[in-house]
């Protein structure tokens, strides 16, 4: 089987079209409003990783989905991807426009390019479009004051930094959180993709991890922890392994086959036990 290629430009506008009719984008011609409309649609799509789990387990030569097989599976199982995945799919979307967009790399504290998102040149500026934080409204680049975006459950904070980074740190309820240090040169395909690859080795490989935008609330699972986040209130409770499908399912919209799959494929690894 030849390899995944998922950075490679779009052969034609049909995957922009299949997107925009399915999520109903009202795209008008001008180019901020539509690449912000795009990502709108987008971020609605949910990060998760049974799709991750699921792929390597069945293709361990080349797990990585394409842009036109993450919105296939969102399709049939309503389901979606992690960062690099998603950020491969807005990537293609958004060229499909015409425009120059490049994915950038992220180092969280507990590693090095280990989150991305993507760059999109608007009036010959690029500007950072990154739905995972709700950042879909484009933030040009070159700004030397800190910015702050305000989403329905926090506040997301960039503050420029010395060589060519940019901090993101979020704000909840007046605690501030640094998550991560973007690296604003673009990252080549071959260095993107390695990082992607790299992707399949991470802790979360061995639990749930997903996350969606609910009206004006966060859901967060990560192994048995299920959150729910709101401006004013945070609720967490530790669910017991029988409930962990009807979470995946019912808050997550997930298509069960799906859950059930990948809960058997991490309980046959002993992952869910304790």
């Amino acid at each position: 089987m030849p390899t995944r290629r998922p950075l490679d430009p779009p052969a034609d506008g049909s995957l922009l079209a299949s997107f925009v009719e399915r999520f109903t984008v009202p795209l008008t011609g001008e180019t901020r409003g539509d690449v912000a409309a795009i990502a709108r649609a987008f971020s609605l799509i949910p990060y998760e990783n049974l799709t991750k789990v699921l792929s390597h387990a069945h293709h361990e030569s080349d797990p990585i989905r394409t842009p036109a097989m993450v919105l296939a599976d969102h399709a049939q199982w309503r389901a979606g991807g992690t960062c690099f995945s998603l950020t491969a799919t807005l990537l293609a979307l958004v060229r499909s426009l015409g425009l120059r967009a490049e994915p950038i790399l992220a180092d969280r504290p507990y590693g090095k390019r280990t989150h991305s998102a993507l760059l999109v040149w608007i009036e010959d500026q690029p500007h950072l479009v990154d739905p995972g934080f709700l950042l879909t409204k484009p933030i040009p680049l070159g700004q030397t004051e800190p910015t702050h975006t305000s989403t329905p459950f926090n506040a997301v904070i960039l503050t420029p930094q010395s060589g060519d980074k940019l901090a993101l740190a979020t704000d909840q309820q007046g605690k501030i959180v640094h998550r991560l240090i973007f690296r604003t040169s673009p990252a080549d395909a071959g260095e993107f993709l390695s990082a992607w690859r790299d992707s399949f080795s991470f802790d979360m490989m061995h639990y749930p991890l997903l996350t969606k935008i609910e009206h004006d609330r966060q859901l967060y699972l990560q192994g048995k922890r299920f959150q729910v986040r709101s401006k004013t209130d945070l609720q967490t409770r530790r669910l017991a392994n029988e409930e962990l499908e009807s979470v995946i399912c019912g808050m997550f919209g997930l298509a069960p086959i799906l859950a059930k799959e990948a809960l058997r494929q991490w309980q046959q690894q002993g992952d869910l036990d304790g």
